[in-house]
């Protein structure tokens, strides 16, 4: 029974740490931007996001998934030249959809997690709108897959 009670404190005690983390990564992680803003940032702390980017020139963007997911829609964002996007995944998920038409750069790290670049880049032209990413997985993932845009009618 002592052994029951050990772990019914551990637990405990690790999601209160949980929960506490979550609410100083609220509070520290600035959010700001809307759909058809050049630059944002986005959070998802033990919870899920979808996001959708429209900008007629993208810049920056940033996303930070902590015990959460996000899932970030750039397809029907337009870049001019080049945009930078920092995504963090922490013990969460970051699923980021790109057009088939930009090349994607990466510079990734992760520590027992995954980011993956499933765009293909020699199928894009030589002056293709550049976005370059830097990703960070640490216990959790991040995909930047290529979207086929439907057009708007």
């Amino acid at each position: 029974m002592r052994i029951f009670r050990r772990i019914f404190v551990a637990v405990t005690v690790l999601n209160l740490l949980f929960v506490t983390a979550a609410f100083i990564v609220k509070k520290i992680t600035p959010q700001f931007g809307d759909e058809d803003s050049d630059s944002f940032s986005v959070l998802a702390a033990m919870n899920g996001l979808e996001f959708a980017s429209r900008a007629e020139s993208l810049t920056t963007g940033e996303a930070t998934a902590f015990l959460g997911g996000i899932e970030l829609d750039l397809s029907r964002a337009h870049i001019t030249g080049e945009a930078r996007l920092e995504v963090r995944a922490i013990m969460g998920g970051i699923d980021v959809a790109v057009p088939a038409d930009w090349r994607v750069e990466m510079d990734a790290r992760s520590f027992a997690g995954d980011v993956q670049n499933a765009t293909d880049p020699d199928g894009v032209e030589d002056d293709a709108p550049v976005l370059i990413v830097t990703a960070d997985a640490w216990f959790g993932g991040v995909l930047i897959r290529a979207k086929k845009v439907e057009p708007v009618s």
